[in-house]
């Protein structure tokens, strides 16, 4: 995750059950456009982005339930924190050899990629599989959360989109931790909606 631009999300995180509000409730926000339109971050059902925590020029997106954002109670039955962090054009590393990148992963040097501080000995990887084009993985990292008040557990899939490398982060929150399962399911939300909009382009709001 993109830690420096979630300091203001840590906000979020203290208050409101699980979370509490950056400031004044912002539009709710689809789509955002990363790196001038080229790629389009889109949220699955019941959720938004958070554009305070966002950032199209680095191809960062935050995308948390609509009603956090507006300083609601309601909440998505799959209620997570997610990420979406897509790499300059030329770093796609997974259609190539998807094997190897599933591989990859359950080594010292994937654990380390996986750690939010680049230990790999906090790292303890539950599962790795393929799904649309996709390596999906779930770890659990011992170190600090890369927002605190999220759970241990995390998501993360590794996807190819026009030639960028794109990685989708999917975390529960440690008052109401997602299951195996749910944390799956909503990991994949997110990668079916990145892959199902970045042929056509919807409308979009850019920072």
């Amino acid at each position: 995750m993109n830690t420096h631009k979630l300091i203001g999300v840590a906000l979020l995180i203290a208050g409101c059950t699980e979370l509490g509000l950056l400031g004044a409730p912002t539009p709710p926000t689809p789509a955002f456009s990363l790196y001038g339109g080229d790629i389009v971050a889109v949220v699955p059902q019941g959720y938004c982005i958070e554009t305070k925590a966002s950032n199209s020029r680095a191809g960062f997106a935050v995308m948390v339930a609509c009603d956090v954002i507006a300083g609601g109670n309601e909440r998505p039955r799959l209620n997570g924190f997610a990420t979406v962090q897509v790499g300059a054009v030329g770093t796609a590393a997974v259609a190539a050899d998807p094997d190897g990148f599933q591989d990859f992963l359950s080594t010292t040097a994937g654990k380390s990629l996986l750690s939010v501080n680049g230990n790999a000995s906090t790292v303890s990887v539950g599962g790795v599989k393929q799904t649309s084009g996709a390596v999906t993985v779930r770890f659990t990292d011992e170190a600090a959360p890369p927002v605190s008040g999220l759970q241990t557990t995390e998501w993360r899939a590794f996807v190819d989109i026009k030639g960028r490398l794109t990685t989708i982060a999917v975390r529960g929150f440690a008052g109401q931790p997602l299951s195996a399962s749910e944390g799956q399911a909503l990991l994949e939300n997110v990668l079916v909606s990145m892959l199902a909009n970045n042929e056509a382009t919807p409308s979009v709001i850019e920072t």
